[in-house]
């Protein structure tokens, strides 16, 4: 009986200690893993404007990037998708996709792109759906090292910027940035592309 007691006291000592709770309480409260996965498409079609927005800009993902696939598809059904492709050495725009088999073919790198032939959007572009490599809940990110969306997003400073990541995309500590990053105005979770 006496040690069992002394066991319990242990353990309630061992437990107790501020830095073990402190420990137990951040991992508890930290948005890692499947669990901050809520309802992607639910958010995705609450973003501020992009239920009205003629065109949505968004990205073919690849093996491991976050799978958007449904809403891509979705888009191109209505008539609203903008797909990117890279155009020169630091430039990239975005074209107009209405139907994914025709208008889309394989790139650099295995990256579904726009055709040859289908001219790029001189419209306005109200939400972009952005990818990265790294996100943080505070709306920083971080992409490949080229800035070819801070530079085609500064374009248009008033436009909704959803950075969508998968889990492994988000970082819980704050992101390094540079004066030339543009902000996300929220980050959405969402399962990878297998």
């Amino acid at each position: 009986m006496a040690a069992s007691i002394a066991i319990a006291f242990l353990v309630i000592l061992v437990f107790s200690s501020s830095a073990i709770v402190e420990l137990i309480q951040k991992k508890r409260h930290e948005k890692t893993g499947e669990s901050i996965i809520k309802e992607p498409w639910v958010e995705i079609h609450q973003i501020p404007g992009y239920r009205d927005a003629r065109k949505v800009a968004a990205f073919y993902p690849l093996k491991g990037e976050p799978n958007i696939l449904p809403i891509v598809q979705e888009l191109a059904m209505e008539g609203r998708l903008l797909l990117p492709k890279v155009t020169g050495e630091t430039t990239m725009e975005f074209y107009p996709i209405e139907n994914l088999k025709k208008d889309l073919v394989q790139g650099h790198f295995g990256i579904m792109e726009p055709r040859e032939g289908i001219a790029p959007w001189e419209g306005p572009i109200s939400v972009f759906l952005v990818p990265g490599t790294k996100f943080n809940w505070d709306g920083s990110r971080q992409g490949h090292g080229k800035g070819y969306y801070d530079r085609y997003l500064a374009k248009f400073p008033s436009a909704y910027k959803a950075g969508i990541a998968t889990p492994a995309q988000i970082s819980d500590t704050p992101l390094e940035q540079k004066p030339t990053d543009i902000q996300m105005n929220s980050v959405i979770a969402c399962r990878e592309r297998y």
